[in-house]
């Protein structure tokens, strides 16, 4: 096997982890609309969907306690500056948030963290499709997150130059790669 295979090979396992990491989000974390993970920066973005419009007062309480939050929490986890970013759109009675993070330092908690975040904030109006974790065993809920972990550790030390996004339709959980460019032959 030569170099461009060996390399071919590492993009191609690169990919399958980040298509499985987005998966694995979506089902522990119904409140999660879309996931998006973007290879420029190594970015991902949780989207979430509220079922009215977001106050003003309400979305500066949420984002100042969001960055609190993470910051707070990658200083005692000993993580670097986490770079985070919270977007709102409205649209007539639908808000969307879209909080972006490095994967450099984002850890399985702080995605618990930041859905727990969103939670209380957003509370009844925060759209979440399906069961929570009410309904689920303890032990699969640990298993799920160790293996968004796992696969968050994979990500950080892969090479990945797909942008992919993952979304929820009729119960299902679907990955795309959402290349913009598109190549002649």
């Amino acid at each position: 096997m030569d170099d461009a295979d060996t390399q071919l090979e590492a993009i191609s396992d690169s990919t399958a982890n980040s298509v499985s990491l987005l998966i694995s989000i979506l089902v522990r974390y119904p409140e999660i609309a879309t996931v998006n993970f973007v290879p420029e920066g190594k970015i991902l973005k949780f989207t979430f969907m509220t079922s009215s419009s977001i106050s003003d007062r309400l979305w500066d309480a949420f984002c100042h306690k969001l960055f609190e939050s993470v910051e707070v929490y990658a200083s005692l986890v000993h993580r670097g500056a986490p770079r985070v970013k919270a977007e709102r759109l409205e649209f007539d009675s639908v808000s969307i948030v879209e909080i972006s993070r490095d994967v450099a330092t984002l850890t399985q908690e702080e995605i618990s963290l930041i859905i727990e975040l969103a939670r209380y904030a957003l509370g009844s109006e925060l759209i979440s499709e399906g069961n929570s974790e009410e309904g689920e065993f303890e032990e699969e809920l640990v298993y799920q997150d160790e293996m968004i972990e796992t696969m968050l550790d994979d990500l950080r030390e892969s090479v990945q130059q797909r942008k992919l996004i993952g979304f929820r339709e009729e119960g299902r959980v679907l990955v795309f790669n959402k290349q913009t460019e598109r190549t002649k032959s």
